[in-house]
C-alpha cells in the first residue's frame, strides 16, 4: 500500500523533556559534541503541545551536529517550574556513531555511568534517565545519529502502522543485543524513510503477552518533514490503527512562512509530528544562539529558586482555596453522590491559569454549577496535593466523584470548551 508520507518524508528530530537545560547542555556539549543550533523562550504553552500538556513558560533548544535541513537533531524542551519527569519504559536509547572509547572516557569524566553495548558500542546513562548508545563509525555514513530505539507492545502491529500507514521501509535489523540495557532478548525491526536517514528500532519483549507501553511523563515525540500534511493526515485518520492527536494546524511564525503540522499517534501512543518541509526549513535556519542562563535563573530555571510569584487568581465567590488533603476530603464528603468536586491546580506565575478564571466562573455559575464544587489549588503552596494527584504542570484540573472522592477524569490545558465537555460528560 502506497502512502502519502513515503515520497519525500525525512526524520528531523526527537523531542526530549528535560529537568535542567544547564545540566543537559554540559552533557551534550562535553560528552556527545553537540552544539546549540537555535534557542527560544516562550511565555505560554505551545498550541501543538510541543512542550507537552503544559500551559506555562517554557523553552526550546535545538541541538545537533549541523543545520536541521541536513542533519538530525534533538529538541530539548524545558518547562519552567518542572525540574524532572517520571520516566516510562518507552524510549530505550538514541544511537549515534562516535569514537566509542573517547566518548566513554568523556562520559565517565562527567560522572555518567557507562555499560558495554552490542557491536562494540557503549550505552551511556545521561541526564534525566535518557540513554545514548555510541557505536563505531559506519563506513560511508555522514549522518552521526543512527537510530532511535522504541519499545513496542506488538512488533507486528507497530511495523504494519509505520510501514503500511506511514510508508516506511524495513531495513536490516540492529546488531544482536547482548548486553543488559541494550535490548537484550528483544524482538526487533528497523524501519525508516531512507538508508542515510535516522531510523526507528522497534523493540518488543518476547512472549505471547503484549505488555502496554508506559510513557510516564517524560515521553517525547519524533518529527518528520514532509511535502504536504493534509494527505498524510487523511490517510492516518482512515487507518484502522493509530490515532490523530492534532488535525492539521497552521502555526504562525512572524516574518516567515506559516508552518503546517499534524500530530499522529501510533498503536502504542508514540507521538509523531509531520511538518511541511519548505516552511519548516526556513524556520529552522541555525542561529547558533547563546543561552542566557543568568536570565533563566531569574525565572527559576534549571534548578534556581523560583521567583516570588503572584497569588493564584481564582473565581471569587464561586471557588474555595485549599492546600491540604483534609480540606479536599471535607469538600468531597459534603458533595452529593452524583456531583463532582473539581480541583483547579494553578499558579500565580501561570498566564494560562489566569485565562481559565472566566471559564471556571462560567462553569460554577451555570447549569452545571448545581452539582459542581470547584476547589482552587496553588501548586506552589500545596505540594502534598500535587503529589497525591500526580500533578506536575499547570493548569491541570482533576475531577473527583462526590461522596467517594474517586478520581473521575483529568484535563491538562487551557481550552475552556474541552474542560466544559469533560465536566458535562461527568454530570450529564
Amino acid at each position: 500500500m502506497s502512502s502519502a508520507a513515503a515520497g519525500g518524508s525525512r526524520a528531523l528530530h526527537w523531542v526530549l523533556k528535560i529537568g535542567s537545560l544547564k545540566k543537559s547542555m554540559t552533557f551534550f556539549e562535553n560528552v556527545l559534541g553537540l552544539k546549540v543550533l537555535r534557542h527560544e523562550e516562550f511565555d505560554e504553552g505551545c498550541e501543538a503541545t510541543c512542550n507537552g500538556p503544559y500551559g506555562g513558560a517554557w523553552s526550546k533548544t535545538m541541538i545537533g551536529y549541523g543545520p536541521e535541513e541536513e542533519s538530525f537533531a534533538l529538541e530539548l524542551t524545558y518547562n519552567y517550574g518542572i525540574d524532572g519527569y517520571k520516566n516510562g519504559d518507552d524510549l530505550q536509547y538514541i544511537c549515534l556513531q562516535l569514537d566509542v572509547e573517547a566518548t566513554k572516557a568523556k562520559a565517565e569524566a562527567e560522572g555518567y555511568a557507562c555499560a558495554a553495548a552490542s557491536g562494540g558500542g557503549v550505552l551511556i546513562s545521561g541526564p534525566d534517565g535518557y540513554k545514548y548508545k555510541a557505536i563505531p563509525s559506519i563506513e560511508g555514513r555522514k549522518e552521526r545519529f543512527v537510530s532511535v530505539g522504541l519499545k513496542v507492545s506488538d512488533l507486528t502491529a507497530s511495523t504494519a502502522y509505520w510501514c503500511g500507514v506511514l510508508g516506511m521501509s524495513k531495513f536490516s535489523a540492529p546488531a544482536p543485543a547482548s548486553e543488559p540495557g541494550d535490548g537484550v532478548g528483544l524482538l526487533s525491526e528497523t524501519v525508516g524513510y531512507g538508508e542515510e536517514q535516522v531510523k526507528l528500532d522497534l523493540l518488543q519483549a518476547p512472549g505471547a503477552e503484549k505488555t502496554p507501553i508506559d510513557h510516564g511523563l517524560a515521553s517525547g515525540r519524533i518529527a518528520f518533514a514532509c511535502d504536504l500534511v493534509p494527505p498524510i493526515h487523511s490517510e492516518a485518520a482512515a487507518a484502522a490503527s493509530g490515532t490523530v492527536i492534532t488535525p492539521p494546524l497552521t502555526l504562525p511564525t512572524p516574518g516567515k512562512a506559516d508552518v503546517v503540522v499534524t500530530i499522529l499517534g501510533d498503536p502504542d501512543g508514540y507521538e509523531i509530528c509531520f511538518v511541511e518541509a519548505v516552511a519548516f526549513y526556513q524556520l529552522a535556519e541555525p542561529k547558533y544562539d547563546v543561552i542566557d542562563f543568568e536570565s533563566r535563573a531569574t525565572r527559576g530555571g534549571d534548578g534556581a529558586a523560583p521567583p516570588k510569584s503572584e497569588k493564584l487568581q481564582h473565581a471569587a465567590g464561586v471557588t474555595a482555596a485549599v492546600t491540604t488533603p483534609e480540606e479536599v476530603a471535607e469538600a468531597v464528603a459534603a458533595a452529593s453522590g452524583d456531583g463532582v468536586v473539581l480541583l483547579d491546580f494553578g499558579a500565580g506565575w501561570c498566564k494560562n491559569c489566569k485565562k481559565m478564571v472566566p471559564a471556571i466562573e462560567k462553569l460554577a455559575t451555570g447549569p452545571l454549577g448545581e452539582k459542581l464544587k470547584v476547589l482552587t489549588v496553588d501548586i506552589d503552596e500545596a505540594d502534598e496535593l500535587a503529589d497525591e494527584y500526580d500533578v506536575s504542570g499547570v493548569p491541570t484540573f482533576v475531577a473527583l466523584r462526590g461522596g467517594s472522592g474517586d478520581k473521575a477524569d483529568e484535563y491538562k490545558g487551557n481550552d475552556p470548551a474541552a474542560l466544559e465537555a469533560k465536566i458535562s460528560a461527568l454530570l450529564g
